[in-house]
């Protein structure tokens, strides 16, 4: 391959954050075959159809984040996903815990990274929902009070203990919002089971 189209593809690829399109190499007049090669070559990583990131060798578990946020655009990070981001578990999922709304279609996603599907509705879909910045990428993650909540809301599906675990590190903060969490709780139907924790905890 010329220097020059790997450089010419490499600046597209650093232009968007280190990922790019099928697309974004045709628009650029450059032959998807180059992109191919780079493929063969381990330059480059396919994550789904069409869809491929620069490898630079600094993989890390915040680039993993920005690799399902591309894979699937319409999700949001939730449950054990923002509980470990914003370090209130002792838990290490080994997927990636995201909710997409109940009338979207599921994304086509590779085996690798594992991701796990949850369907919410309008205003549990919509609630709560912050963009964080990674390597000039943005992705989207439930705030801690609405991860708490839906944690206490799915318990039967991710473990009671996890809620518990979360619920008991969160009222020892100095931040903690009682209010913001209850608002949360009345909007995802659990303000009854919610109240009756923080009784106990506080």
């Amino acid at each position: 391959m010329k220097e020059q189209y790997k450089q010419q593809i490499k600046k597209i690829f650093e232009d968007n954050g280190g990922y790019a399109r099928t697309q974004d190499i045709i628009e650029a007049g450059i032959h998807t075959s180059y992109l191919y090669q780079l493929v063969e070559e381990n330059v480059i990583t396919k994550l789904k159809r069409g869809l491929y990131h620069w490898d630079d060798g600094e993989f890390t578990v915040e680039e993993e984040l920005v690799q399902v946020s591309k894979i699937a655009p319409n999700s949001v990070f939730c449950l054990i996903s923002a509980l470990s981001y914003y370090e209130m578990t002792t838990q290490s999922p080994w997927e990636h815990y995201v909710a997409i709304h109940q009338n979207a279609r599921r994304p086509v996603v590779p085996d690798y990274p594992p991701i796990r599907f949850f369907y919410f509705s309008d205003k549990q879909f919509e609630t709560g929902i912050k963009e964080i910045e990674i390597n000039e990428n943005i992705i989207k993650m439930y705030d801690l009070e609405k991860a708490l909540c839906d944690c206490l809301r799915l318990r039967n599906r991710i473990g009671m203990e996890v809620a518990k675990e979360a619920l008991q590190e969160y009222v020892k903060r100095s931040d903690r919002d009682i209010t913001k969490l209850l608002d949360y709780a009345e909007i995802t139907g659990i303000s009854i089971l919610m109240e009756k924790y923080l009784e106990i905890l506080i």
